[in-house]
């Protein structure tokens, strides 16, 4: 059975006795303990050990107490570790007030009382612990809503893929119908006239770009705001190519949802390269992306 890691605590404090009284206070089979002699040192410490709560001594040589919590609480990766302050001088009220409001979470007065002081550290870690329970599910909920987004992507692109394999298909029967038309000399014109008109009111680009501009929409809400903020004078042409390049369509498949040519879309693409304002060594897909 795998054990569960142990509690790092930084203690930082320029009088090694105190770390004596703190080691005989700790069970040190069960937390591990780091040392600093003043609060520059502290600060180094928990950038590279990022320790789970700190016990910082108020005052220190080359850097003290609150200036080494104001450091630390400037990172946003230190800024949620609990730091208790701990001091034998400065134990007013108002030297509480200014400890708590610096960024220390609690406060110990100097000689330690062992029954506090555990009472005090346990306290502080169960406040660590439970920051990084939130870290924890923060993350997952980050990657199920990445995931989520690129699952709404990947049906948004074949939601547009299909309706262009569908225009297509009924533009070849248009043409079948003509050249039946043709070798029939006419004979079935008036059924198939009524049969191409049926036919082409279901081929409708725009109707199928509102379709997909719809859900489009459900996935980047604030994507087109964002676009149009920044460049107001896109045409609706531009701003659909757009769209397409933020869901990752490669020209040829643009080309097929606009009905063009590959070499229009290239054409495209170029003027629509210049329009943002981008240099030769910009890259068009990556800019669009960021919106």
């Amino acid at each position: 059975m795998k054990e569960a890691p142990k509690d790092k605590i930084l203690v930082a404090d320029d009088d090694p006795a105190n770390l004596k009284v703190v080691l005989d206070y700790l069970d040190t089979e069960a937390v591990e303990i780091i040392y600093a002699k003043d609060g520059l040192r502290a600060c180094e410490l928990a950038e590279a050990e990022h320790p789970d709560a700190i016990i910082m001594d108020w005052e220190m040589p080359v850097m003290n107490g609150l200036e080494a919590i104001s450091r630390i609480q400037a990172n946003p990766e230190l800024e949620k570790i609990p730091i208790i302050v701990a001091t034998g001088i400065m134990i007013e009220s108002l030297d509480i007030k200014t400890a708590m409001e610096t960024g220390a979470v609690d406060f110990l007065r100097k000689p330690f009382d062992p029954i506090e002081f555990r009472a005090r550290l346990q306290s502080a870690l169960k406040l660590s612990r439970a920051f990084r329970q939130v870290e924890i599910l923060a993350a997952k909920e980050k990657k199920l809503l990445e995931e989520s987004l690129e699952q709404k992507e990947r049906e948004l692109t074949s939601s547009a893929m299909s309706d262009f394999q569908k225009n297509g298909l009924l533009n070849q029967l248009l043409d079948h119908l003509k050249r039946l038309d043709t070798v029939t000399n006419n004979m079935h014109a008036p059924e198939i006239r009524t049969i191409s008109r049926e036919i082409k009111s279901y081929i409708d680009h725009d109707k199928s770009w509102d379709n997909f501009k719809k859900h489009f929409e459900e996935v980047h809400p604030d994507f087109f705001e964002k676009l149009l903020a920044q460049f107001s004078d896109l045409s609706a042409n531009e701003q659909r190519i757009c769209a397409y390049l933020r869901i990752g369509l490669v020209n040829k498949e643009i080309a097929n949802l606009t009905n063009v040519e590959s070499a229009s879309v290239r054409r495209a693409l170029s003027r629509l390269k210049k329009k943002l304002g981008l240099g030769p060594d910009q890259e068009l897909r990556g800019f669009i992306q960021e919106i």
